[in-house]
């Protein structure tokens, strides 16, 4: 006779006999050992990491993607039963995440791919799911963990990215000088028409370069010196 204790956050599953396995709650149990296959199961959220793999994308670059699945076992009963002496559960699980990561580099090209890594958990948690449901397990959330290119992508990228950042600031610059040109045009407009905002513009000159005014004829622009 064996004795078992099952914490809160776990659940046991025997199989007595070849009679139909069951599941068993918190607390202490007995089981005769010779007889009964027992498995335990733990219901806390967990984290199954899916190792690098090369996968060549849609425009044949290849590319290293690894996966971190988050997932929780909600039916013990069925999590237990999925393996059948070869693969368990969690390898349905890491065999699930591998095909979605494969699926997702291979369908894509390398820049899609660069451009929509943050989102790439919305197109591999759907297919993740569907094995876990099979399972028993719920799937909170697959993430890219590492995408890895080749040294001269990268390369290649960074230049496109230095590029890109100075077309931005060359067009900010740009735009900097055509407002300062459309400012000068616009006091130009106003003093041609206007000869004694003029003058006090000149004044206002001399005042502050400490220079000088000549007037030539009498009612005649003010010119600083």
């Amino acid at each position: 006779m064996a004795r078992v204790v099952v914490q809160e956050y776990e659940r046991a599953v025997l199989h007595s006999l070849g009679a139909p396995a069951r599941v068993l709650g918190p607390g202490r149990h007995r089981f005769w050992r010779r007889r009964t296959a027992f498995a335990l199961v733990d219901l806390r959220p967990s984290l199954l990491k899916v190792a690098g793999q090369e996968v060549l994308t849609a425009d044949g670059v290849g590319v290293r993607a690894s996966v971190v699945v988050r997932y929780a076992v909600t039916d013990p009963l069925r999590w237990v039963l999925s393996g059948d002496g070869e693969a368990s559960g969690v390898e349905w699980l890491y065999l699930a995440a591998q095909l979605a990561a494969r699926d997702l580099v291979g369908g894509s090209s390398a820049e899609e791919l660069l451009a929509t890594r943050s989102a790439a958990g919305e197109f591999l948690a759907p297919r993740v799911r569907i094995e876990a449901e099979r399972v028993g397990a719920e799937i909170e959330a697959v993430d890219l963990r590492d995408l890895s290119f080749p040294g001269d992508l990268r390369r290649t990228f960074a230049s496109v990215a230095v590029a890109r950042q100075e077309a931005v600031a060359s067009l900010e610059r740009a735009r900097g000088e055509t407002a300062t040109l459309r400012s000068l045009a616009n006091a130009a407009r106003v003093l041609e028409g206007n000869p004694a905002l003029r003058e006090l513009r000149s004044l206002l000159a001399v005042e502050r370069t400490g220079g000088t005014v000549v007037l030539t004829v009498a009612g005649a622009d003010a010119a600083p010196v």
